[in-house]
């Protein structure tokens, strides 16, 4: 329950996995907002121009197609949709756009004496408020977002004089009341997605990453790592006579063996960028990105001993623990995810070959042809 509590106050806990699919959900929502209201800000010119004098129209107008330019970028801005602060700037980007253009009417309306006779422009900051609601945002980030515009209500209050009176108040009690309502809803998006995105990433016995996740996001460290000349290794497990084991103290034993194997994963991948997997029965892999085969290596020795360190009950009652087999492979020129999991593969079959609860590098493609 409180490791829920956390992932839904702030995201620091959150995978990078997960980021790049929150980030994504944000950006297409940031888009569709800012194109529909680039549109409506653009239609309601006509309507100004209906209910104000030419002067105030005018000026709003110009306004207007401000704000609807700034939509327009925020529309067409499609650049790095996975990352995360990208898309929360364009979020921050779209509530700016909207809040000084409720800012500026809001002022020049009141010059004019025209702030209390004409539609659309009061109910400004409730939208930009209720807007929240559709974007899976931390309680952290809605906190923020929510203070960003109701001190700005307040400071316009304050400058325009009407602060204390009672519809002015009654404004920013709404808008704190309305900030409570879509945050509360955001933060339900955020945990629908964070459930979603668990069931179809994790698997259900260890809670790592399933293989298609494992294979997705290696493809894609792949590209990172080509494109930034940085190393990356893989790591491939196979935990040593499995098959027996289970033979032995049954199935719920061997069960115990794979969520223990898991936890020591979890606990020496500590890295928000390093993803540990379940690729198959009792084999399990470890993508690191930034680590050579040196780095690779220490890291392979430390799960090894913790393996040795752990003692374990299965329901027969007899105290049991396990080994594993490791290979290692790190990324060459020109590699795809196929060459990259053969060698480990191969790797791994050579530990497994040379007895068993070691780990071996594997050969580089140059040795391999020789």
């Amino acid at each position: 329950m409180w490791d829920v509590m956390t992932d839904l106050l702030v995201a620091g806990r959150h995978s990078r996995y997960f980021n790049h699919t929150r980030s994504y959900h944000l950006f297409t929502r940031v888009r569709m907002i800012a194109w529909l209201l680039m549109v409506l800000q653009s239609a309601w010119i006509l309507i100004d121009w209906w209910l104000l004098p030419t002067e105030v129209s005018t000026t709003i107008a110009y306004a207007r197609l401000a704000t609807s330019a700034g939509c327009l970028v925020l529309g067409i801005w499609a650049a790095q949709p996975y990352r995360l602060e990208v898309s929360l700037i364009r979020l921050l980007l779209l509530v700016l756009v909207l809040t000084l253009f409720q800012t500026g009417s809001t002022l020049i309306l009141e010059h004019h004496g025209y702030q209390s006779s004409v539609a659309g422009y009061a109910f400004f900051p409730f939208m930009i408020i209720t807007m929240l609601a559709i974007f899976p945002l931390t309680v952290l980030e809605v906190l923020g977002f929510t203070l960003f515009v109701v001190l700005v209500e307040l400071v316009t209050q304050l400058w325009l004089g009407s602060f204390g009176q009672v519809g002015a108040l009654n404004d920013l009690w709404l808008l704190a009341l309305l900030g409570c309502i879509a945050g509360w809803a955001s933060v339900n998006q955020l945990n629908l997605l964070l459930v979603l995105y668990r069931q179809a990433t994790r698997d259900p016995l260890t809670g790592l990453a399933n293989r298609r996740q494992v294979m997705e996001q290696l493809d894609e460290d792949i590209k990172v790592a080509r494109s930034q000349g940085d190393p990356l290794a893989v790591m491939m497990f196979d935990l040593d006579k499995f098959k027996g084991f289970n033979d032995q103290y049954g199935h719920a034993a061997g069960d115990i063996v794979l969520k223990q194997f898991a936890r020591i994963l979890r606990q020496q991948a500590r890295r928000k960028e390093d993803l540990a997997g379940r690729f198959g029965g009792e084999e399990f892999l470890l993508i690191l990105p930034g680590m050579d085969c040196t780095q690779a290596s220490e890291l392979a020795g430390t799960i090894r001993a913790a393996c040795h360190e752990t003692r374990l009950q299965v329901p027969t009652g007899d105290e049991v623990s396990f080994t594993t087999s490791i290979g290692i492979a790190v990324l060459q020129a020109g590699e795809d995810h196929t060459g990259l999991l053969q060698r480990a593969d191969e790797a791994l079959y050579r530990a497994k070959d040379a007895g068993r609860d070691r780990h071996c590098l594997a050969e580089l493609e140059q040795d391999r042809a020789a």
